[in-house]
């Protein structure tokens, strides 16, 4: 089967110990039941370790929500112990992340880790690839894959040659009708124009959005609220950021659009794009604000928090796909009018 991903995957290695947020911390580690099977056999006492920290399946969390296997450098035991094959397929994958598609495999690296971000935010947007082993994929629709391939092609095209403002706005009506078409059986691409004004948005409605949402981190409610401060004084992003925008707009395109394949929602999807584009800018706009200064540091820490509060969490993800439908502040125009100020 063809492997498909973004050219800068190739550059990506885990900087372990030199990471600030450690995704070894906080988060539910499963074991695959391979990699169980193998622990098993594993000898010594360092076999009785791995068995006395694995129960129902995943990795059993201190009091410090720290892997177990997480030592006091930032270092994982199991790879000193092991080696970095023998991790379970979680720790080994992360942050890479896949979606199957018949004879396509499309992979990526998620913006949850600051050194996925530092290259998302830093390369340009370019495919490679491969022929690997045939893999199992679940049931998808081969025609509405196809269209929805072109219509991704599309945006993301448009996305980085055209000004940021423009192109998220006529993105939003392009799938708009293209939600019409899919919807009414009407298998074909809409024109790439704009048909819907934008509408002066209401930024403490978007942001108490957010704050509904399932916080992972218990700082990143208080951290939203303390920004919205300087939000409220109609922030607009900075013209120094739209090429890190740009191709922050085309990570989430990249990586969401194609789901639509399975479930034939698209309108959502290229709202949580545009939306999490504009937060993104907006805080990073506040940080000047609040601080004096964004470095690309902070603007990469930023953009990290915010994948993981919002895109690594299904609940989260459902419940602004609900909103972007049911709250007046996320309407297509509403949204325009956020890249307006």
């Amino acid at each position: 089967m063809l492997l498909r991903m973004p050219g800068y995957c190739e550059k990506f290695m885990c900087i372990a110990d030199r990471c600030i947020d450690s995704c070894c911390v906080g988060w539910e580690i499963d074991v695959d039941s391979r990699t169980a099977a193998y622990y098993e056999s594993v000898s010594g006492d360092f076999g009785e370790r791995l068995r006395k920290n694995i129960s129902d399946g995943c990795f059993v969390l201190d009091r410090d929500e720290r892997c177990p296997f997480l030592n006091e450098r930032g270092l994982c035991d199991i790879i000193i112990e092991l080696g970095e094959d023998k991790l379970c397929q979680i720790c080994s994958d992360h942050p890479r992340y896949f979606e199957w598609f018949g004879s396509v495999k499309e992979g990526g690296i998620g913006l949850c880790c600051e050194e996925a971000a530092r290259l998302i935010l830093s390369e340009e947007h370019t495919l490679i690839e491969k022929q690997v082993p045939d893999e199992d994929c679940d049931e998808y629709d081969a025609q509405l894959f196809g269209l929805l391939s072109e219509a991704r092609e599309l945006i993301i095209s448009h996305l980085m040659n055209d000004s940021l403002p423009e192109a998220f706005s006529t993105a939003l009506d392009f799938a708009e009708q293209l939600q019409y078409n899919i919807d009414n059986g009407v298998p074909e691409l809409p024109g790439w124009e704009q048909t819907t004004q934008p509408q002066t948005p209401v930024i403490d409605a978007v942001f108490g959005c957010f704050t509904e949402l399932e916080p992972i981190s218990p700082d990143w409610i208080p951290y939203l609220t303390e920004r919205l401060k300087y939000a409220r004084n109609n922030v607009a992003l900075n013209v120094q950021d739209l090429a890190y925008l740009r191709r922050l707009g085309v990570y989430f395109i990249y990586r969401y659009f194609l789901k639509g394949t399975f479930d034939g929602e698209i309108v959502s999807r290229v709202k949580l794009a545009a939306v999490s584009v504009w937060l993104i800018g907006c805080l990073w706009e506040c940080e000047r604000l609040s601080r004096g200064n964004c470095s690309f540091e902070e603007m990469c820490l930023i953009a990290k928090n915010y994948s993981k509060e919002v895109e690594y969490s299904e609940e989260n993800l459902d419940a602004l796909a609900d909103m972007f439908y049911d709250r007046e502040c996320f309407s297509t125009p509403m949204i325009k009018g956020l890249f307006s100020m």
